[in-house]
C-alpha cells in the first residue's frame, strides 16, 4: 500500500510538474523577447538629415522612449546579412539597396510600446512602424491559460494523492488501534501519537513527488533537445534551470499532501 501510495502520488504530481515545467518555458521565453521588444521606425525614402534630426527630436519627447538608435539602409543591410550568414551572399546579386533607414526606439516598459508606436505614425517623414508588442500579448495569454490549466489540474490530482495516502495510513493505523488506545491511557499526547505517522506521510508525498520530478525533467530534457534543433531561434531555458526549478515546488506538494493525509487518517483514532 505504501508503495501504491508513492506510485500514485508521482503519477499525480507529474501533470502539476508538466505544468510547471511548461509554464516556466514560456515565462522565460516571454522575458526574453521582453528585453528583445522594439518599436521601429523607418524613414520615409529620400529623407534628408534636417528631417531625420526633427524626427529624432520629436520621438525623444514620446512618453515612455528609453533609447533610441538610429539604423542606416547600408547598417541594415550588413545586419540582416549576419544574421542570415554567409550562405545567403544577397549582397552580390542586389543592385540597390532596399532596406530603408529606421529608428530603433526603446521603452521603459514593454507595456508602453503601442503608445510609442501610435504616436510615431502621426509624425512627419515616417513611412511604417512596427512593434512586436501582439507577440507578446499573445505568448502571455498561452502562458496564463498553462498556469490556470496545470494549476486545476494538478490541484484535483492532489486531492486524489491526498485520499489515497490517507487511505494507506489509516490502514496503518487501523493495525495499530491497540497500541494507541494503550497509549492514551497511560497519558500519551495526541501528538506523540501523531508524529510517526505524519513522518510516514511527509515520506510518502516527498518520494513521490522526487519520481515525479525525475519523470518530467526527463520528458523536458527529450523535448528540448527536439525543440533546439527545429526551433534553434526561440530562447528556451535549460534542462538544469527548469528540472530545479521544479524539484522544490513539487517536493513541497508532496510533503504537504501526505502531511495532511495523515493527519486526516490519524485523528479519529487518537481520541479516547
Amino acid at each position: 500500500m505504501s508503495a501504491a501510495a508513492v506510485v500514485i502520488t508521482a503519477v499525480t504530481l507529474c501533470a502539476l510538474g508538466a505544468a510547471l515545467a511548461v509554464a516556466g518555458a514560456l515565462s522565460h521565453v516571454a522575458a526574453v523577447l521582453e528585453r528583445q521588444l522594439h518599436v521601429v521606425v523607418y524613414l520615409r525614402p529620400g529623407a534628408g538629415d534636417g528631417e531625420t534630426t526633427a524626427l529624432y527630436d520629436r520621438l525623444r519627447r514620446v512618453p515612455g522612449v528609453a533609447d533610441i538608435e538610429y539604423v542606416s539602409s547600408e547598417e541594415a543591410l550588413r545586419r540582416l546579412q549576419a544574421q542570415l550568414g554567409p550562405r545567403a551572399p544577397f549582397q552580390d546579386v542586389l543592385r540597390r539597396n532596399p532596406l530603408p533607414a529606421s529608428f530603433v526606439v526603446t521603452a521603459t516598459h514593454p507595456s508602453r510600446l503601442p503608445a510609442i508606436a501610435a504616436a510615431a505614425r502621426d509624425m512627419t517623414g515616417v513611412d511604417e512602424v512596427r512593434d512586436g508588442g501582439f507577440v507578446l500579448q499573445r505568448l502571455l495569454g498561452v502562458t496564463r491559460v498553462v498556469r490556470l490549466a496545470g494549476t486545476a489540474a494538478g490541484t484535483f490530482l492532489a486531492c486524489v494523492a491526498l485520499i489515497v495516502i490517507a487511505a494507506t495510513i489509516r490502514l496503518t493505523v487501523f493495525a495499530r488501534r491497540t497500541e494507541i488506545e494503550v497509549m492514551r491511557l497511560v497519558g500519551a499526547t495526541a501528538w506523540f501519537i501523531r508524529w510517526p505517522f505524519v513522518v510516514e506521510g511527509a515520506v510518502t508525498g516527498a518520494c513521490g513527488a522526487c519520481g515525479a520530478a525525475a519523470a518530467v525533467g526527463a520528458g523536458y530534457a527529450l523535448l528540448i533537445r527536439g525543440a533546439a534543433q527545429a526551433l534553434p531561434f526561440v530562447p528556451l531555458p535549460g534542462a538544469g534551470e527548469v528540472a530545479f526549478e521544479i524539484v522544490w515546488k513539487l517536493v513541497i506538494w508532496g510533503v504537504l499532501i501526505g502531511i495532511a493525509a495523515s493527519l486526516l487518517a490519524v485523528r479519529r483514532y487518537v481520541r479516547v
